[in-house]
């Protein structure tokens, strides 16, 4: 998103050595929806109409709740996300974002419910792949989020899916109130056996028994926030021995009335306790945030040292779908800054 257009940052209200460190950390970015990710200003150009900041972007702004957030999804998508041309540049787009934010590694996903009322959804991934290849210096993989209830009627767009070589892997989206249904292992077995990356959302609007349910029926080592896991010391020890990691998106938590404030936000006891946690946007188009706010809030308002810090973006790396070597080389340099500060 651009600078001009937004709310001022978190990171600017801090200390300067803390900001500076913060912006020097090596990062990854494994919580990303390309569908929440929208580029305002060229919005803005099609439909200049709409105001000159989103609502939404205002610090104090909460969602009523999901189902808000949802419409509004549905609504700036609409009027964006018509070909899969746009599909190329919002991701272009967030590429030079992530690479302000000192992003490394790059995980999004598009929400296939969505997709398929543009095109073919490996079309869609073709002409991503095509930006990411030319994106230097940041390693991408493609995702594509399958809702719970998405099997039965989109049972043939799936098989395609899976068979599409630009599809990195599969994440499991959408209302948590709708309960997992058989075809879901089937499917995600299916895809690791071709291959593909497998994680899922759980404990975001869901309690910690999704979280579990996700961890041992879907047999996934990612869960897509898992917040709501801390409700379960049993899950907590699970999570942790497993090596399983929560890819944890504070400001949006804030945003969708998740916690209370960010001072109640439980990546503190999660990590803590030893569970592998990321930092991530999640939607940063529809809650006005970047990924430097969402560290610099860990450390103003739940005081995670930079010691801390660097563990955190150290985990996102460790998680990363990247050669071993390249892997190696932005976990020295993290411990290079930490050992420094």
């Amino acid at each position: 998103m651009e600078e001009a257009t937004r709310q001022p940052g978190l990171l600017e209200a801090i200390e300067p050595g803390l900001a500076a460190f913060i912006r020097a950390l090596p990062k990854a970015e494994l919580h990303l929806h390309l569908d929440g990710a929208l580029p305002w200003a060229r919005l803005r150009e099609l439909h200049p109409e709409l105001p000159p900041a989103p609502p939404f972007w205002a610090p104090a702004h909460r969602y009523r709740d999901f189902g808000e957030f949802v419409d509004e999804v549905a609504t700036y998508g609409s009027l964006w996300l018509t070909s899969p041309e746009r599909y190329g540049e919002t991701l272009s787009a967030m590429l030079v974002e992530a690479a302000q934010q000192n992003v490394r590694y790059l995980e999004t996903s598009i929400h296939l419910q969505k997709a398929v009322t543009v095109a073919p959804a490996a079309e869609i991934l073709s002409v991503l792949r095509g930006v990411a290849r030319d994106a230097p210096g940041i390693e991408v993989r493609l995702f594509v989020g399958l809702c719970r209830d998405d099997g039965e009627r989109f049972a043939r767009e799936i098989d395609a899916l899976l068979a599409c070589d630009d599809l990195d892997g599969l994440d499991l989206h959408g209302f948590e109130s709708i309960a997992m249904q058989d075809w879901t292992p089937r499917v995600w077995q299916r895809a690791r056996e071709l291959g593909k990356f497998t994680k899922a959302h759980a404990g975001e609007l869901g309690p910690a028994a999704h979280v579990r349910e996700a961890v041992e029926r879907l047999d996934v080592r990612r869960i897509e926030h898992g917040v709501r896991s801390v409700e379960d010391p049993e899950l907590v020890a699970l999570l942790r021995d497993r090596g399983v990691t929560l890819d944890v998106c504070p400001l949006s938590n804030l945003k969708l009335r998740i916690v209370p404030d960010i001072a109640s936000h439980p990546i503190a006891a999660l990590h803590r306790a030893g569970v592998a946690c990321t930092v991530n946007t999640d939607d940063p188009f529809f809650f006005g945030n970047r990924l430097h706010e969402d560290y610099a809030v860990l450390a103003t308002e739940l005081g995670f040292s930079r010691a801390d810090l660097a563990a955190l973006a150290a985990n996102g790396l460790r998680a990363a779908l990247v050669p071993e070597a390249w892997r190696a080389r932005q976990l020295a340099e993290i411990a290079a800054l930490a050992g420094a500060a």
